[in-house]
């Protein structure tokens, strides 16, 4: 099935969410690290991770070190370079990379981990808070030497969901107003990054959030810049009016009670979470 256009907002909401989040939370830092071969192949490539679920991939935010090539040794390879066993591509949005044959020596790059990983998720707050075991992004950059697997839930991280919709009438000739209710769940490692995340948010009601077309899109299947052109958000928001934007209606952070708080940290006792409801609409034609 094509995309449709709820498809459409949460993919353009992730990534506003995601760039707001680095460029005026500075939610990042850079680093360097190794990228270890693990247990699984994709689409027949070996694949190397290293231990942080996420790497800053948006050209826009200033200071962030973001890589298209890693080192084998001492030799850098960008990706498309390296031969019958070169690198095929970065996967930023879970922090490994694909060659095309095993690495005869370390692989190993300079990036920026991001202080929050951001992911879409049909999950409902149940499976999230109180069924899923997380592993803290720092311990295991520290205390495990080795790549992340696949599905290894690491904090702190924002899981961002579709809450309903519905389409009000806004004037004749098939207009309506579309809304739609967007979560997101965050998971930190401490009351300081619940309370700047929540206070960052607030404060962007009432703005605008650009709204990507599917070929604005910036990444292809293996997470890798999509033809090879470095992505940069605001580079791809220039000129977009709003005709090509949604509307942040309201913004409500809400804390759990006690209760609540405790049932999470029995689970994960280390843990900090908070909810973030956002109200975005948009007048269209649907019908059309």
């Amino acid at each position: 099935m094509k995309p449709q256009f709820d498809n459409q907002v949460l993919s353009s909401f992730l990534l506003w969410f995601d760039h707001t989040l680095l460029n005026k939370g500075e939610a990042y830092q850079n680093t360097t690290g190794q990228f270890y071969n693990v247990s699984t192949e994709y689409a027949g490539y070996k694949t190397y991770s290293s231990s942080y679920s996420q790497i800053v991939s948006d050209a826009s935010i200033t200071g962030a070190t973001i890589p298209t090539g890693l080192y084998v040794g001492s030799n850098l390879v960008n990706v498309g370079q390296g031969g019958s066993t070169g690198l095929y591509a970065i996967d930023y949005n879970n922090g490994r990379s694909f060659w095309s044959g095993d690495q005869g020596g370390n692989v190993t790059g300079s990036f920026a981990i991001k202080d929050f990983n951001t992911f879409l998720t049909s999950r409902t707050e149940d499976e999230i808070l109180f069924q899923t075991q997380y592993t803290n992004r720092n311990k295991v950059s520290t205390v495990v030497p080795t790549g992340l697997e696949p599905n290894t839930r690491t904090y702190p991280v924002v899981y961002i969901k579709n809450d309903g919709s519905s389409n009000e009438p806004f004037a004749f000739g098939g207009q309506d107003t579309t809304n739609i209710s967007v979560r997101a769940i965050v998971i930190a490692d401490s009351q300081f990054e619940i309370d700047a995340i929540g206070s960052l948010f607030r404060d962007e009601r009432h703005n605008y959030v650009p709204l990507f077309a599917p070929s604005e899109m910036p990444f292809n299947q293996f997470g890798y810049y999509r033809n090879d052109v470095q992505y940069n958000y605001n580079t791809v928001n220039d000129g977009k009016t709003e005709t090509n934007k949604f509307y942040l209606e309201d913004v409500n952070v809400s804390r759990f009670d006690r209760v609540l708080e405790n049932e999470v940290r029995k689970f994960n006792p280390n843990v900090y979470s908070t909810l973030i409801d956002f109200e975005i609409n948009k007048v269209r034609n649907p019908y059309s």
